[in-house]
């Protein structure tokens, strides 16, 4: 329910209650629409305890100007409340308030519903922690006359060229003249206080008869008084409503609309435009005035694809072009607005069924003007470097859609010797969506320079590139099978990933892997992954296949930019991993660099929030030709368990020693063969762990490192997949480092 907010000398008045007296409640009111306390006069309550609220039921009818007034009383101490107003709707809505009015700490004001029904006023302190009692009262009177409704009911009616004087009468009063409005013309619209008393600062709308506003205007020309010009779109019947500012202003005003021809159109903006566009056409127009719109009837074929471009041209050119495309009824079916370069915009459509269509050429804010240049072509996006569909390497999104089967669209994208960009190639999450998108950059001679699959989330493609060399390169989209069909998104972030906190590209725990590149020496690549605290994290650096960067160092950051971690070569061969777990939670950055600084190549950066599995199907793979992984055993009885392939008739030696702030007390090593002696071990007993990981046990070691750490040797018979596991006896828990060495 809507009202009207004002207070003034009538609800002041209520602040002395020489009303009839006032009724005591005796109970403590809800601060919610289920009170039962109604509010017919006055009435005494107390807020208490601190932060207490009350809420009364009051009936209002339109037509009717309610005064409401909450003063605070004296408590036993002499003390007296700070007491705040509100009138609400059953939702909660607010629908008027006052804190102090009329120069004290009392509460007052004038309430105008806009319909009948129930409204709930509110009692409550100022202060959350104050508390005593109050005094709220409320009377009514009928609303003085009004010479304007003050909606689509109205009879008051205003003309071009005549001034219409008014009057807002009473607080919260507003009026509404009905006017006919014509296109072609553009009107000037002005409301000003009228004379001495007039309506102090007078607010200006247009608005049709739903009260949708299509123009307005509070403040003009240096002055408190309003004006707008207002151009139609369609000839209608509009309303101009007159106002104050503020619900408490009253006085009259004086209401003026000249009306001015527009320069003449000759292509409409409705299905009966005489403008024209067939494919492989290009037309030079202009929007001549505010809220021009210029429509071109074309013929499409049904599943044939068009494409359509609007760019700003001419020596006045429009700003920020805006392209529609309508049905033969003038619903519009697709829309565009800064998918070409820049601001200007490029449309591609395959049409439903054979008929006419509407183009539209207009601006994005809808009232520039200036000229454009306006083009149709058949067919799809072009797969090939004759493409008139461009990426701004500064920085762009565009949707579209691979039709039919096994489909290629190519994009221009300039860029600068050294610039970077990311690029990346979405599923739109539409049921015709592309299921597998796949990404090929090529170079200005055409070359191939780089191409990626899933280095995006899920199946979507991303990659990273910089340029060597200046120029134009072209970027193919398409699906990851030869038939793949659908639509996507494709979107272009200027820059290569970041070396810095800004810069940095998001990580996702559990999700997908990203491939990306160190491409020149001394780049560094920034990767945020939100941390859960007191969760262990498992982050994986490895060089990728195809130009693979040879030996990546991760370094692991805080949201201050300190240094917490650093790895080398902790993962197998010379790639990195590091185990670890934040104590404080927060924003943490994995950055990836080459171990020598100088080093370039491709590599898979992921993460894992969990400890290592305690199974075999681990993730965890250790190489058998020296290799080490730091990690902890979380809990009593935790096991955690590494993959290894070793050869027949080499000898390895295994440790698991105790390592970092808390190391692990006592290691325990055993080593289980993959697939062997399952006929011999049962669902129960000390052969139970051998089921679980499919194998059996050829190898342990307690002691037999230094002091209490664990290290055997192990000379395998046979070659194949082993399970090292790691655990703690006695229960006992820490940090350790596993490390396997061929002999």
């Amino acid at each position: 329910m809507r009202g009207n907010l004002l207070f003034g000398a009538a609800a002041a008045a209520l602040l002395a209650f020489g009303l009839s007296p006032a009724s005591a409640q005796t109970n403590d009111q809800p601060g919610d629409a289920s009170t039962t306390a109604t509010l017919t006069g006055n009435v005494d309550g107390e807020i208490s305890p601190a932060g207490d609220t009350d809420w009364y039921r009051l009936e209002v009818q339109t037509g009717h100007r309610y005064n409401l007034a909450l003063a605070g009383l004296e408590n036993d101490q002499g003390e007296t409340l700070d007491p705040m107003l509100g009138v609400y709707d059953a939702e909660g809505n607010q629908l008027a308030f006052n804190d102090d009015a009329n120069g004290t700490l009392n509460s007052a004001l004038r309430y105008v519903p806009q319909q009948s029904g129930v409204v709930y006023v509110e009692a409550r302190a100022f202060s959350s922690e104050a508390t005593g009692p109050y005094r709220l009262g409320v009377s009514s009177e009928e609303v003085p006359p009004d010479d304007a409704a003050g909606d689509a009911s109205t009879r008051a009616r205003a003309s071009a060229g005549r001034t219409t004087n008014g009057n807002i009468e009473y607080e919260g009063d507003f009026d509404w003249y009905r006017f006919s409005a014509r296109t072609g013309n553009r009107y000037h619209i002005t409301l000003n206080g009228a004379g001495e008393g007039g309506l102090g600062d007078p607010v200006l709308r247009v608005l049709d008869r739903d009260g949708n506003v299509l123009a307005e205007n509070d403040d003009s020309n240096g002055s408190l008084n309003s004006a707008l010009d207002f151009i139609p779109a369609a000839n209608s019947d509009v309303f101009i409503e007159a106002r104050g500012y503020s619900d408490s202003y009253t006085g009259p005003y004086a209401l003026d609309i000249t009306a001015e021809r527009l320069p003449r159109d000759n292509i409409g903006n409705t299905p009966s435009t005489r403008g024209r566009i067939n494919a492989g056409q290009t037309i030079e127009g202009t929007l001549d005035f505010p809220s021009d719109t210029d429509w071109y009837r074309v013929r499409l074929t049904e599943g044939q694809s068009y494409r359509f471009t609007l760019n700003a041209s001419g020596d006045t050119p429009i700003g920020d072009p805006l392209i529609r495309l309508h049905d033969s009824r003038g619903e519009e079916v697709a829309m565009d607005d800064d998918g070409g370069w820049g601001l200007n915009s490029y449309l591609e459509f395959t049409a439903p069924s054979t008929g006419n269509y509407y183009v539209e050429a207009t601006s994005f804010t809808g009232d520039a003007t200036g000229g454009y240049t306006l083009a149709a072509y058949a067919g799809d996006i072009p797969a090939d470097a004759s493409t008139d569909a461009t990426l701004s390497a500064d920085g762009d999104y565009r949707e579209g859609i691979l039709a039919p089967a096994g489909d290629r669209d190519w994009y221009r994208l300039t860029l600068e010797q050294g610039q970077g960009v990311r690029i990346g190639m979405q599923a739109t999450g539409t049921p015709d969506s592309i299921g597998d998108s796949y990404l090929v950059l090529y170079g200005p001679d055409g070359a191939e320079v780089a191409r990626d699959d899933d280095g995006g989330d899920g199946l979507n493609a991303w990659l990273e590139y910089q340029a060597p060399t200046a120029g134009t390169y072209f970027v193919e989209a398409r699906g990851f099978s030869e038939d793949a069909a659908g639509r996507y998104a494709i979107n272009v972030v200027a820059g290569e990933i970041g070396d810095s906190f800004d810069g940095a590209e998001a990580l996702q725990a559990n999700g997908d892997a990203r491939t990306s590149f160190i491409g020149t020496p001394g780049d560094v690549d920034w990767f945020a992954l939100e941390m859960v605290e007191g969760r262990p994290y498992r982050i994986y650096v490895d060089g990728a296949e195809d130009d693979a960067l040879a030996d990546p160092l991760l370094t692991l950051y805080d949201a201050t930019g300190a240094e917490v971690a650093r790895d080398d070569d902790g993962g197998t061969g010379l790639n990195s991993y590091l185990y670890f777990a934040s104590t404080t939670g927060g924003p943490y950055f994995a950055a990836v660099s080459s171990y020598d600084g100088q080093s370039t190549g491709r590599y898979v950066i992921r993460a894992v929030d969990t400890d290592v599995p305690g199974h075999a199907y681990t993730d965890e793979i250790m190489d058998a030709n020296n290799d080490s992984r730091l990690s902890r055993i979380e809990i009593p009885g935790d096991i955690d368990v590494y993959r290894v392939t070793l050869e027949a008739g080499v000898t390895y030696q295994i440790e698991a020693n105790g390592s970092g702030s808390t190391p692990l007390a006592d290691p325990f090593l055993s080593l289980i063969q993959e697939g062997a002696g399952m006929e011999d071990a049962g669902p129960n007993g000390p052969d139970a762990l051998m089921v679980r990981q499919g194998g059996r046990q050829v190898a342990s070691d307690d002691d037999s490192g230094p002091g209490n750490d664990a290290r055997l040797r192990f000379r395998p018979e046979t070659s194949g997949d082993y399970l090292i596991n790691v655990s703690g006896l006695s229960n006992t828990v820490g940090g350790y480092e596993v490390k396997i060495v061929r002999r």
